[in-house]
């Protein structure tokens, strides 16, 4: 799209003071055998969502988004994303430097005993 002046950005919003999951929400009958990731899953959403953003301030950061000469691709709305998105990429950055001796020997030439 960018080469018809066309720009896209795909906003990742935390949570906000609205009724996403709440009774405007329709969930499926839960099995109990899935009681304890659905414990873990509400603390946690619950911890994630103990600032909620307020939605109508998001016009502005929108505006601000449209507004702006080059957009990013990707923007966090809300204090919590970014949180989530280090902790994530740290988690994987870790990983691939403990397996790359790994990646080297998927190169080709490099063998480890």
């Amino acid at each position: 799209m960018a080469g018809f002046g066309i720009h896209v950005t795909l906003v990742e919003p935390g949570a906000f003071s609205t009724d996403w999951a709440g009774s405007s929400s329709s969930t499926s009958e839960q099995l109990p055998a899935y009681d304890e990731v659905h414990r873990v899953t509400l603390e946690t959403r619950a911890r994630r969502a103990s600032n909620p953003g307020d939605p109508v301030a998001t016009r502005e950061a929108i505006l601000r988004v449209v507004d702006a000469d080059e957009p990013p691709l990707r923007v966090f709305f809300g204090e919590v994303p970014l949180s989530i998105a280090t902790a994530d990429y740290e988690s994987r950055l870790k990983t691939w430097n403990d397996w790359q001796p790994v990646a080297l020997i998927a190169q080709g030439g490099v063998r480890q005993g």
